[in-house]
């Protein structure tokens, strides 16, 4: 068990994805100082109408991108270890702190890497369809954390992303999101088909004359 400062918030952190922050309440101000000088990290946990959920994940803060002359910063975050929250106080300093315990990645029983493979594939459908642009992630075998790489760059809904997150197996978390990418890769080509079609039907050919 391990205590660790806790900054609940309406987003989901993933292992390994950027996240950037503006911090402007005074007790979180001082808690991103403290984390600064001890150069620690602090727990991020999905909190909404729904309540504050049980498993997040560490935060390891890359950069301080800016600090304002009222205190309030902006920084720059990345996802480290997933986490489950056992219980908050928050009589000991002024923001929460969470009693915790790291997570262990259950081990694989068998080879992923069709599966993984898969799952770029559709990425890169979705991504194409979607914006014509490149993926705009390192992805290359053997898959590392491919599920929470996907899950912590998509805009997937938040409580699918905190699904992803709570899986205990890179398989299952895969498994998931090439359901997730599927349906977004349908859903984007048949709307990038029915644009095309849209703007070819609004175009007149060059040749083309009135009443012939």
């Amino acid at each position: 068990m391990s205590d660790i400062p806790l900054f609940p918030l309406n987003v989901v952190l993933m292992p390994g994805a950027p996240l950037p922050l503006h911090i402007f309440e005074d007790r979180y101000k001082q808690m991103i100082d403290e984390c600064l000088e001890a150069e620690s990290e602090f727990g991020m946990v999905l909190a909404d109408e729904e309540g504050t959920r049980n498993v997040g994940c560490t935060a390891k803060i890359v950069e301080l991108v800016e600090r304002y002359d009222d205190g309030r910063m902006l920084i720059l975050v990345e996802g480290e270890k997933r986490f489950k929250l056992n219980n908050v106080v928050s009589e000991r300093k002024p923001y929460y702190v969470g009693e915790i315990e790291y997570i262990e990645e259950d081990e694989p029983k068998e080879d992923i890497s069709a599966l993984a493979a898969e799952c770029v594939a559709l990425l890169e459908r979705v991504v194409e369809a979607a914006t014509e642009g490149s993926v705009g992630i390192e992805i290359e075998p053997p898959y590392k954390n491919l599920s929470f790489a996907i899950a912590g760059r998509i805009e997937f809904e938040i409580e699918v992303r905190q699904q992803i997150l709570e899986l205990t197996s890179e398989k299952a978390r895969l498994e998931k999101v090439k359901e997730l990418l599927s349906e977004a890769a349908e859903k984007l080509e048949k709307d990038k088909a029915v644009r095309e079609k849209s703007q070819t039907n609004g175009h007149l050919r060059s040749d083309w004359k009135p009443g012939g």
